[in-house]
């Protein structure tokens, strides 16, 4: 109800308050007294009075415009602040559906190539990495969202974002592309993927995975980046790497892979040389402290002989470190997860993976 001789009732005067004094406590920069706002409030009714505003008889549809108006005016105020997302794990897991991300390393060559050493992608910009993923048992309606973002921790709550030479809008890789793209440094050659921006800046590359076609296990999906980590307005040499989740269609996280990626002008001499800064680092007698990496499986190369060894092993092992146990438990599974891809017989090694698994966690 409006009070007599104003023209905001009751409840918006004190909504208009609250907002007031919730600006002065978001930024305090701003200083408003609250006996000086309401007495603001009444000259403004005062003088809107004194041009005959207050005193019109308004129609049911002027007030609703009113009310709608008001209405408005606070759903922005709220729009204004959206919620931050937290930074996006970096922990592996397989989950319930046993999320595997494979690398085909079949069709490495000059433009890309993988190192085991490091767990590493080293290749060309704007160049395909194709990988594949696979979940079991396989189940409808699931999503991969394709993240990338800096290693270090101090650098992980910043997004990664294209430099501005490579955003620029005559710059060939951003013509005839949705313009959400183009500050991604990801793209995902799927044409149902979705680009999408976090409350926080973090940007992700959203693809529904669909089913595996007849007779096979696992989804292609293929990836090219149109930014390099050299870049100084952009990654400006900090370490990347992507970060695979399993969602549901409300977002919700089944599984977690990661890949660590390098998109340089040479993708070879790259790698070698940061394979032997590793050999140097964690050589025998330095004292160092070498970090387990977690191998990617990875497709045999065609005419390769796969093994066939089937028979089980019982290992009695005692390791020093609650961290180092995990780490080779880790370790076990993934590499018997590997194992049953490379020979297309996943259900012989699913027991004991999930074995290992239930050590782990």
């Amino acid at each position: 109800m409006t009070k007599e001789g104003s023209l905001f009732t009751s409840s918006q005067e004190e909504a208009l308050l609250q907002e007031y004094m919730t600006i002065k406590d978001f930024d305090g920069q701003i200083d408003i007294d609250p006996l000086q706002f309401t007495f603001s409030l009444d000259n403004l009714s005062q003088e809107l009075n004194s041009q005959q505003l207050t005193n019109c008889n308004y129609s049911d549809e002027q007030q609703i415009n009113i009310d709608e108006k008001f209405t408005l005016h606070q759903n922005i105020s709220i729009m204004q602040h959206p919620t931050v997302t937290p930074i996006l794990g970096k922990e592996e897991f397989a989950g319930q559906f046993n999320f595997q991300l494979i690398l085909n390393h079949q069709n490495s060559g000059k433009h890309w190539v993988y190192s085991e050493k490091l767990s590493k992608v080293f290749i060309h910009m704007e160049q395909v990495l194709p990988l594949q993923f696979q979940w079991t048992p396989p189940a409808d309606g699931l999503w991969v969202r394709a993240t990338m973002v800096y290693k270090l921790d101090q650098h992980r709550s910043q997004p990664v974002l294209r430099c501005h030479n490579h955003m620029a809008p005559d710059n060939s890789s951003n013509r005839n592309i949705d313009p959400r793209q183009v500050k991604h440094v990801i793209r995902c050659l799927h044409n149902t993927s979705s680009y999408e921006e976090a409350g926080n800046g973090h940007l992700s590359v959203l693809t529904p995975l669909g089913m595996p076609e007849a007779g096979v296990q696992n989804v292609p999906m293929d990836f090219v980046f149109y930014c390099k980590n050299s870049c100084t307005s952009g990654m400006n040499r900090r370490p990347t790497e992507l970060i695979f989740t399993l969602e549901t269609e409300q977002n919700q996280i089944l599984g977690r892979r990661k890949l660590e990626v390098r998109v340089c002008s040479c993708p070879k001499r790259d790698k070698e040389k940061e394979e032997g800064e590793n050999d140097a680092s964690v050589s025998i007698g330095s004292g160092k402290k070498r970090k387990a990496t977690t191998p990617i499986p990875v497709l045999p190369p065609p005419g390769k002989k796969v093994s066939t060894d089937n028979k089980v092993y019982s290992l009695n092992l005692e390791v020093v470190g609650r961290e180092n146990v995990n780490a080779i438990i880790k370790y076990a599974h993934d590499v018997m997860a590997g194992a049953g891809i490379r020979n297309d017989n996943i259900d012989l090694y699913k027991p004991y993976m999930d074995e290992v698994l239930r050590k782990y966690q």
